[in-house]
């Protein structure tokens, strides 16, 4: 079995002139924190976290990594950054296969789209710092696809604090 969390990086601020070095926002910094305690809290235990290179989606994997602890150091990936959804099943593929449980961090539309690829019930949508955890019945990444997903859970802050 193989588990992947789809994490949207959480809510950022305009406040730089580039896209890319957008930080969060105080807002996005208290989503990640919730989300990430309420991941640990249900127990899931990451080998590692891929993160797009943007800044706010380091800063969102950042408080993730601090609070899940995963085994193996956080890695950037370029090609997350405003991925498309073959981009971002493509890097999950490549995933060694010795990592069961691996957290990816990205940005929307490409998060949304590669999640409606794997998943049978489509999710509208997939706001900021939410998290899509999907497992795979297979023993090696490549072997993912829509045919051996079934979607655990999809969270999300609003849906979290009720």
């Amino acid at each position: 079995m193989k588990t992947l969390l789809l994490a949207r990086h959480a809510k950022s601020s305009w406040d730089a002139a580039e896209d890319f070095q957008r930080s969060l926002s105080d807002r996005g910094l208290k989503d990640v924190n919730l989300m990430a305690q309420y991941l640990s809290e249900c127990g899931y235990l990451l080998h590692q976290i891929i993160t797009s290179d943007a800044l706010r989606a380091q800063a969102t994997a950042e408080v993730y990594e601090a609070k899940l602890k995963p085994s193996e150091r956080m890695i950037t990936h370029h090609d997350l950054y405003l991925a498309a959804a073959d981009d971002i099943v493509n890097i999950a593929r490549n995933i060694p296969a010795s990592m069961s449980t691996v957290m990816l961090v990205g940005h929307n539309p490409g998060m949304h789209e590669v999640l409606n690829c794997f998943v049978e019930d489509k999710i509208e949508d997939m706001p900021s710092c939410s998290v899509a955890i999907v497992q795979y019945d297979v023993s090696c990444w490549a072997e993912i696809s829509q045919h051996n997903a079934s979607l655990l859970a999809f969270e999300y802050p609003k849906k979290i604090q009720i």
